[in-house]
């Protein structure tokens, strides 16, 4: 009997080892690795991919960050378009992204603030709506304006359309 568990507890290493052994990994091309990842996508995004990259082989056997970055995506890329804006509140089991009350530039009569609501993890055109709200400063109080449903569909797409970008470079690594 302790004979086939020291067989064993040699059979483990030896695989830990072959696991980790760079030639058992996947190639990469160094040029390419990291091309302007930074720069489209932010920091955070970023983040969450490269620790996906540095996780070890076996570490998909019991989780790793990779399926769960897999798993928020849009919710990470929702969060990293809006940051410019203050956050109001997030919460990732309902889906519900907030911003405050936001002043572009020196217009100080207008201001908005988002509503994202995130629904599936599937990258589809039904995964994400966006609400921006819109009011107008008259001198004495703010006062509702008419919805931007153009500028909704502009963040909404850009949310879908890095999410994709980076669930390619995600599978790609």
């Amino acid at each position: 009997m302790s004979k086939n568990i020291l067989s064993l507890i040699k059979i483990i290493f030896f695989s830990l080892f072959l696991a980790n052994c760079g030639v058992l990994s996947q190639a990469e091309d160094p040029l390419n690795k990291d091309k302007d990842l930074r720069e489209r996508h932010g920091d955070f995004v970023y983040d969450a991919i490269k620790k996906s990259r540095e996780s070890s082989p076996l570490s998909n056997v019991f989780g790793n960050s990779s399926s769960q970055f897999k798993e928020n995506i849009i919710w990470n890329v929702a969060l990293e378009k809006i940051s410019f804006m203050p956050i109001q509140s997030s919460d990732q089991q309902s889906g519900v992204i907030t911003t405050e009350w936001f002043q572009a530039g020196g217009d100080l009569n207008n201001r908005i603030k988002l509503v994202v609501y995130v629904k599936s993890d599937v990258i589809e055109n039904s995964s994400v709506d966006v609400r921006v709200f819109k009011e107008v400063f008259d001198g004495d109080k703010w006062n509702t304006a008419k919805q931007n449903a153009e500028l909704a569909e502009k963040i909404k797409k850009s949310i879908l359309d890095s999410a994709q970008e980076l669930y390619i470079a995600n599978e790609m690594s």
